[in-house]
């Protein structure tokens, strides 16, 4: 198994860059960082050049997706047989590579056809470990990973620390771009299952990852703080996923719930509350009329 981790940089805290960078070296036989048109994306390159990284350098943000298929790109044409993604801030703690290969290894032997396999993360800000999902009928399940040791099934598993086989790739597709960024990982999961794929968590890889800037209370839930366009991508993307044939109706009536959800509590509990109201509108709005894509410049 030859793995090429794909990081993908938009302004990053260099420093932190460099530890996510030098947290994998050891674990796999390439990285490349693919930067989005950063502001700081010199100190992005020298913090690449420092841990052997190869550099992808866009001139403007393509969004996650086409970065990530810059990244899988990469990996095809130089003889990788996975991609590890990782996001800017995703730290890896030692031996996190050999367990996700170990373990899917061990899983396409029990169960043949495996999308992607990823870690158990650690969210900074909340406080929580991952936990798997399932949908059954109008149902989905949260499963804690917690005291596990095989890893679980799960209809979808973030990008961030997934490792994925180029094969599966290969006859899934690649990751959607016109979402831009919000719910790729989790429009491709869908995808992939469709196509006979599953996806897992490992619960003994161990990985650091922070969602947003912070998080804000719904009910007895805590959801992310994010810059307000990603209130308009998220909200977007889910009510588009809500009526794909790939998304489960447990998806759906989750995807349209948690968009209203949104609408109450972002403009409700976070700030720039007028802001977020309109890009989430606008997202709605976007979102039936199948507007996908990068929301660039235009008033909202």
């Amino acid at each position: 198994m030859r793995v090429l981790a794909v990081a993908v940089a938009y302004n990053p805290d260099t420093e932190l860059l460099t530890r996510v960078l030098q947290s994998v070296a050891a674990q796999v036989q390439g990285i490349v960082v693919v930067d989005n048109g950063s502001a700081n994306a010199v100190k992005v390159r020298d913090v690449a050049s420092s841990t052997g990284s190869q550099v992808i350098h866009n001139e403007q943000n393509l969004g996650i997706a086409r970065a990530q298929n810059q990244g899988v790109a990469m990996a095809r044409s130089q003889g990788y047989s996975h991609v590890l993604l990782l996001d800017q801030d995703t730290v890896l703690a030692p031996g996190v590579v050999a367990d996700l290969s170990n373990n899917l290894t061990a899983i396409e032997k029990e169960h043949g056809c495996i999308g992607a396999i990823g870690p158990a993360y650690y969210e900074l800000n909340s406080q929580r470990q991952t936990r798997a999902y399932r949908a059954r009928g109008l149902r989905l399940s949260r499963l804690s990973l917690a005291e596990r040791d095989h890893p679980l099934e799960s209809d979808f598993i973030i990008a961030s620390g997934s490792l994925i086989p180029l094969s599966v790739l290969e006859t899934v597709g690649g990751f959607k771009e016109d979402l831009f960024i919000d719910l790729v990982d989790v429009e491709w999961c869908f995808r992939a299952r469709t196509a006979g794929y599953r996806c897992f968590l490992s619960p003994s890889a161990t990985v650091d990852h922070r969602l947003g800037t912070g998080t804000t209370r719904l009910g007895s839930r805590q959801i992310a703080v994010h810059a307000p366009i990603r209130n308009y991508y998220w909200v977007r993307n889910a009510l588009w996923l809500a009526r794909q044939p790939s998304t489960p109706p447990a998806w759906r009536l989750y995807f349209i719930s948690r968009s209203l959800g949104f609408l109450v509590a972002y403009t409700t509990l976070a700030d720039n509350r007028i802001s977020r109201l309109q890009l989430i509108c606008r997202g709605m709005w976007d979102s039936v009329n199948n507007r996908l894509g990068h929301l660039g410049q235009k008033s909202v």
